[in-house]
């Protein structure tokens, strides 16, 4: 599996770096047609040469859908939230991390994906959702039981199983708002494609993942929320 991973990572690069050698670019568009239209595409519907290759499939910026933001379900993502993204890629995916790209560049990227969504022209973003500070009981074993029955009385098990594994009784049957298969995360792998500390648990468990079956949880209390984060990440290392 890490092989074929390998390999269609530099399939995929190839396909776009080959195809735009030359200078380094210093606009949006072409900074997109160096580094990312082989997975997204030309018109950036995510239908790049690379996208046969993968089961997760590239993001469609046409829909001006993104799952992973710091804004609540049904908003734009922030410019910090694509910025994100693209710097940090989305671990456990084929995206991977631009932290080398010139900021500049970065920024330009973002402005020109833009140009694909007429709802950017439209939407404004809604403010992000708060994160508090962290808890000092966060991790705590006090923490991690309170957090178990946080987990079992809002119904996760039903997609990220009993035991946290992916495996709940509706995870083969999940699908993406594109129509592509989705699994549910595996706690006991502690990989997580918008970021792994409890900050960034916090701020997708609030905000949900959107285009995704995952909802947002921003109901439960603050305290509950932390607390179901320390049994997750209490989960991490488990058998897989």
């Amino acid at each position: 599996m890490k092989f074929l991973t390998a390999l269609m990572m530099v399939l995929i690069a190839a396909t776009t770096l080959f195809a735009h050698s030359g200078a380094v670019p210093d606009t949006g568009k072409e900074a997109y047609l160096r580094y990312c239209v082989g997975c997204h595409g030309t018109k950036g519907d995510g239908k790049g040469k690379g996208a046969t290759l993968l089961i997760i499939k590239p993001r469609d910026f046409t829909s001006g859908t993104f799952k992973f933001k710091s804004t609540p379900l049904g908003s734009m993502p922030t410019d910090g939230d694509l910025m994100q993204t693209i710097t940090n890629g989305l671990p456990g995916s084929a995206m991977p991390a631009y932290p080398l790209m010139p900021e500049q560049e970065r920024k330009a990227v973002i402005v020109y994906l833009k140009t694909f969504s007429e709802r950017w022209a439209k939407e404004v973003p809604q403010p992000a959702v708060v994160v508090p500070p962290l808890p000092d009981f966060i991790n705590s074993p006090d923490s991690v039981t309170k957090g178990k029955d946080v987990y079992a009385n809002n119904g996760c098990a039903v997609c990220h199983g009993d035991e946290g594994d992916g495996k709940g009784v509706t995870a083969a049957s999940l699908e993406d708002s594109w129509g592509s298969p989705v699994k549910p995360r595996n706690f006991k792998r502690g990989v997580y494609r918008a970021g792994g500390s409890p900050v960034d648990l916090f701020r997708t468990i609030s905000t949900g993942v959107e285009g995704a079956p995952m909802p947002s949880f921003g109901h439960l209390s603050e305290d509950d929320r932390w607390n179901l984060i320390s049994y997750l990440l209490s989960l991490k290392g488990g058998r897989k």
